[in-house]
């Protein structure tokens, strides 16, 4: 039983349970809360990037920089009062998981306590072992700040911001063409009952807009920025 599991355990006792210390120093008594709360609280803090990195996320998180930023600025900006600052250091590229979704943030052998999609629901999933992996890269600053939080609080240090640096078209083409071998994992009855469902989000993604995304990630790795306008020839999958 992994952690999210125990923890939803001692919710439907009759008994009062201890509370959940968040990242944020709130202890909640419901984990729907907790997840409601820190989407909340995320959203709030996110508005407070745009004046420094302006409203164009895709241009702040496709930038040749971005990983040494994530290190450095944005770790000092949300974690400063909360003795958070190692992580995201480390190169997992060699044991990375296949599952995750081409772009800056991926995952290597992660812890399995269950805290990376409650952090990180738009983003984060399990694989059959309750590894976790990025299946979609952040939109918005919002849920960079899930994503950040989901690599915060995993015990391996096992998040990378660096994928920028091995990615190539190529690599992207011959990820995409083993869509159908990703979307039979996530039907697995072992995926479906590490996720409750939510494997669906990913399914339902790699169906519809992530070629698209897939392709605008291509273009930046070829042009080294991202496409905005609807006139841009994307580069074919």
């Amino acid at each position: 039983m992994n952690l999210l599991k125990k923890i939803r355990s001692l919710f439907r006792k009759p008994t009062q349970a201890a509370p959940i210390t968040t990242i944020t120093g709130r202890p909640v008594y419901d984990l729907d809360t907790y997840i409601a709360l820190h989407l909340k609280e995320t959203e709030e803090t996110g508005q407070k990037f745009i004046p420094r990195y302006g409203i164009d996320f895709n241009a702040f998180l496709y930038q040749a920089q971005i990983a040494d930023i994530l290190r450095t600025e944005i770790i000092a900006m949300l974690y400063q009062n909360k003795k958070i600052h190692d992580f995201l250091d480390n190169d997992h590229w060699h044991e990375k998981n296949p599952l995750n979704f081409p772009g800056p943030f991926y995952t290597g052998q992660t812890d399995t306590c269950g805290t990376g999609n409650p952090e990180a629901p738009f983003n984060v999933l399990f694989d059959a072992n309750a590894c976790e992996y990025v299946f979609r890269q952040p939109r918005n600053f919002a849920e960079l700040i899930c994503v950040m939080d989901a690599a915060a609080v995993e015990v391996f240090d096992s998040y990378s911001c660096n994928g920028n640096q091995y990615w190539t078209y190529e690599a992207c083409k011959e990820w995409w063409r083993q869509k159908p071998e990703w979307i039979r994992q996530l039907q697995d009855p072992e995926m479906q009952k590490a996720n409750g469902g939510n494997e669906k989000l990913y399914i339902d993604y790699l169906e519809t807009t992530a070629e698209t995304d897939l392709r605008k990630y291509c273009y930046f790795l070829e042009h080294q920025y991202y496409p905005t306008g609807e006139n841009i020839n994307l580069p074919p999958l």
